[in-house]
């Protein structure tokens, strides 16, 4: 009887003394957002790459008529 109660009281600290379960986090949202951020860079470099280079000199004035 002594010993039921000796086993049932140590098997009750071993369980209050236990880590308790780890909750792992998922990990799609962090490589939806990575994947996401990584189209966006690639596709603004790409418009970077590919848009007309930027015009220096002043276009030249036309009146309304579209003569000189």
């Amino acid at each position: 009887m002594v010993d039921q109660a000796l086993k049932r009281e140590l098997a009750r600290a071993r369980r209050r003394l236990a880590p308790p379960p780890v909750r792992r986090e998922p990990v799609w949202p962090t490589l939806a957002a990575a994947a996401f951020f990584a189209v966006c860079a690639l596709t603004f470099a790409a418009a970077a790459i590919l848009a007309p280079p930027v015009q220096l000199a002043p276009a030249p004035v036309t009146n309304l008529r579209g003569t000189n």
